[in-house]
């Protein structure tokens, strides 16, 4: 319907300057024929036919120039009432203009709001795909600590494998403390050395896993303040459904009360002094916008309350969803939390069932050294009495050659060493096979300690890498997190805008639909008021020419002095009487000029207001 009235007015703008100028075209041709009959009457007056009756002639002449003024005045004032049309025809282009440039400003805007809502679509997905690799995130972690757990128990099942084998070495050690190979002591550190070694990875895994354990009290940390952050934003938005449900509420009062616009008012600014003593200055700030910017909806007009409340209802639920979500997320931060801290929890007793058997492995080398510290002893007194008995056989042999006469005795006795010889070796081959097990042993045990380490080693490589994964998905957490922080504050701000701008277009929309309103109606009357004046033109035109045979006839008829005289005073009536209508239509003319000076002033300082907004 607008823009049809717009057309409308567009066609009687376009229409009204042809009939402006058809009409001044036509009062400049009556006022053309005026001045030439008002010169042929000053000829014919001043003829020599008529000079007994020259008083009279010039009294009509008088008359004659007196209206022939009054009408260029009428045409004057004609002229400029056309020019006051086509200025009120400009006015009423320009006003379609501005109206076009509203409509303009308005798609704008709504091109802004869809690009807004494709922005906020894209950030959804994007925190819907960062939940998903939080997700696998917390996956991985998962199950690489079910696989450290496992992992950890093949090692305590290692341990307890060596140290049975340990048990063996010690329990061979103690069967061959008699015996004086120089190999054994080397055998023995060597598996020295390999405790040594096994210690210092025992050592190593202790150290791993207190790493391990404060990655996990920091994920624990980072969870916390997770939770934290939810829980303020849940506050938030419970203080911020509250305030929409009393904003909803006191737009349905303000119709109905003014003093319960003033008591929701205060309960509002109530809910904001609350929403200030639990949150910082920034969140003050938010509060006070939502504020002004509720204050701003209540004073909007009773037309637009229904859309508003609507808006606002869609609003409140909004707000409700994304209540909760952050509820569910909440909750799953909660259920995180008690993971990771029962995990925490059996790391710890892990680590302290790994304290202890490390101080238990301590005190077994300390033994160990100990038993080693003995053995050397023994081995140097059994090198003593070897020593020992080496001076015997030399004094013997000493003997043997000095006593010929005891050489029976002493081959007897040098069989029966022959014999315990033999048996000394055959005790030998014995224990140099179990030496030879031993060592086939050892070399099993060693394999498998090299094993472990190489196992080890691997285990390293992939907990760092765990660790950098869990660095970099931390990095990128907290990166998202940034964003979605700037993309709600982004929103927030474009949503005020929005809302600002359509409060300001709709005011200016309907400021401009009242204005034109006005202008259609003044358009309206001047048309009226133009074809009335073109009529009493016309009827003017007719009355002249209607004066104009009169005066023909006079001048024929220039010895009927008594007509002539009764035909001027008519003539005189007459004239007064379109004067005085003359003046009662100039006296409405005006007054409308005065109507029409007002709008457009009304129009000039509102189209100031519009501008000093735009800046």
């Amino acid at each position: 319907m607008d823009r049809r009235s717009w057309l409308w007015r567009r066609k009687s703008s376009e229409k009204s300057p042809n009939g402006e100028t058809e009409s001044s075209g036509s009062i400049s041709s009556h006022s053309e024929r005026f001045s030439d009959d008002q010169a042929l009457s000053n000829h014919n007056a001043q003829s020599p036919e008529v000079t007994s009756k020259a008083v009279q002639s010039d009294e009509h002449d008088d008359t004659v120039k007196t209206l022939s003024e009054k009408l260029s005045e009428a045409l004057i004032n004609i002229r400029a009432k056309d020019d006051l049309v086509k200025q009120h025809s400009k006015v009423a282009e320009e006003a379609v203009s501005g109206w076009e440039k509203a409509e303009n400003e308005v798609l704008a805007l709504k091109k802004q709001n869809e690009a807004l809502t494709h922005k906020n679509s894209i950030l959804d997905e994007r925190v819907d795909h960062l939940d998903g690799a939080l997700k696998e995130c917390l996956r991985q972690l998962r199950q690489s600590r079910d696989e450290q757990e496992e992992k950890i128990q093949e090692w305590e099942l290692n341990k307890s494998e060596l140290e049975n084998r340990l048990a063996e070495l010690q329990t061979q050690l103690h069967l061959a403390k008699t015996d004086t190979n120089d190999a054994l002591l080397v055998n023995i550190r060597s598996k020295l050395e390999a405790l040594e070694k096994e210690n210092s990875t025992l050592k190593l895994k202790v150290v791993s896993i207190s790493k391990e354990l404060d990655l996990s009290t920091r994920a624990a940390e980072t969870a916390s303040k997770q939770h934290l952050d939810s829980i303020k934003r849940v506050a938030k938005l419970e203080s911020e459904c509250l305030r929409l449900k009393a904003m909803a509420r006191k737009a349905n009062d303000s119709h109905s009360d003014s003093g319960s616009f003033k008591t929701s008012e205060e309960s509002i600014n109530n809910n904001n002094s609350v929403g200030k003593n639990l949150f910082g200055p920034s969140d003050e700030i938010d509060l006070m916008d939502d504020f002004l910017e509720m204050e701003r909806l209540v004073a909007i007009p009773e037309t637009r309350v229904p859309g508003e409340r609507v808006e606002l209802e869609e609003n409140l639920r909004k707000v409700t969803a994304e209540k909760a979500g952050l509820e569910i997320a909440l909750n799953e931060c909660q259920m995180q939390l008690n993971v990771s801290e029962d995990r925490l929890g059996q790391t710890m007793a892990k680590l302290v069932d790994m304290k202890m058997k490390l101080a238990v492995a301590d005190e077994a080398k300390r033994d160990t050294e100990r038993e080693v510290e003995l053995m050397r002893v023994k081995f140097k007194d059994l090198t003593e009495l070897l020593d020992e008995k080496e001076l015997t056989l030399v004094r013997s042999q000493d003997w043997l050659t000095k006593a010929e006469e005891a050489r029976r005795d002493a081959e007897r006795e040098a069989r029966s060493i022959k014999v315990k010889l033999k048996n000394l070796t055959e005790l030998l081959e014995e224990k140099e096979l179990t030496l030879v097990r031993s060592q086939d042993r050892l070399t099993e045990a060693e394999e498998a300690r090299r094993d472990a380490e190489k196992e080890a080693e691997s285990i390293k490589v992939k907990l760092k890498d765990l660790t950098e994964l869990l660095e970099e998905k931390e990095l990128t957490l907290v990166r998202s997190q940034d964003q979605l922080t700037e993309a709600e504050e982004a929103k927030r701000r474009a949503e005020a805008r929005l809302d600002d701008g359509k409060a300001e277009a709709e005011s200016r929309i309907e400021g401009m639909e009242h204005e034109l309103e006005k202008l259609r109606s003044g358009i309206f009357s001047l048309e009226k008021g133009i074809e009335r004046e073109k009529s009493f033109s016309r009827e003017a035109v007719a009355k002249c020419n209607v004066l104009e045979d009169e005066i023909s006839r006079m001048k024929s008829d220039s010895d009927s002095q008594f007509q002539r005289s009764t035909i001027v005073e008519e003539f005189r009536i007459n004239q007064d009487k379109e004067l005085a209508v003359a003046a009662s239509k100039f006296a409405e003319c005006q007054k409308t000029i005065a109507s029409l000076d007002r709008q457009l002033k009304s129009l000039a300082t509102f189209e100031d207001f519009t501008i000093d907004d735009d800046e």
